[in-house]
């Protein structure tokens, strides 16, 4: 599947090569991971109610020293498989602006969304896929796969991802009018 990253969840972290001879251990030989988290005094905490994550290797065109050059660009990626007790993506290589994107990764936090409410069954349409979902208290990340059209509902209404061209990345996630008929 084709996916263009619009945000990156909280919480990132690293898997390194094992030999401490390798002197690629640290890039070609690494695994890198992103995921939603929560901010709990000093540190990031998961407190996954999904669990999940999205996996860039090191012998990818992704640059770890500088992670938010990939917000924008379309990558290859594996299905959404549940593996090792979670959801994974892995983001295989980048490919070129033009081609037809299948699903943009977006993350929803509490603090500039509003809550979701995961405990209706009407908090999102009907193709949004959850990766990822954090919460604790009042805080929430949720790291979604959405296509164009698509919509969540939180406390502040309905965000449905638009998709045109004068938009920065070409997507983003609008507030619609709580009246309007959603259809999912």
């Amino acid at each position: 599947m084709l996916v263009k990253i619009l945000e990156f969840g909280s919480n990132w972290w690293a898997r390194f090569g094992h030999d401490p001879h390798d002197r690629y251990r640290y890039t070609k030989h690494a695994a890198h991971f992103n995921s939603t988290g929560v901010c709990c005094g000093s540190k990031m905490r998961r407190y996954w109610i999904v669990p999940g994550l999205i996996r860039f290797n090191g012998v990818g065109d992704f640059n770890t020293q500088f992670p938010n050059r990939a917000v924008g660009e379309v990558f290859e990626c594996t299905d959404l498989v549940f593996a090792r007790g979670g959801n994974r993506v892995l983001f295989r290589r980048k490919v070129s602006q033009s081609c037809r994107t299948d699903y943009f990764l977006l993350v929803v936090s509490s603090g500039r969304f509003g809550a979701l409410t995961f405990e209706t069954s009407d908090w999102k349409s009907e193709s949004v896929t959850p990766i990822a979902v954090s919460h604790s208290g009042e805080k929430q990340e949720t790291m979604l796969l959405m296509k164009a059209g698509d919509w969540v509902r939180s406390a502040l209404g309905i965000w449905r991802l638009e998709v045109a061209p004068n938009l920065r990345h070409g997507a983003s996630l609008e507030l619609v009018e709580d009246k309007v008929v959603v259809e999912g």
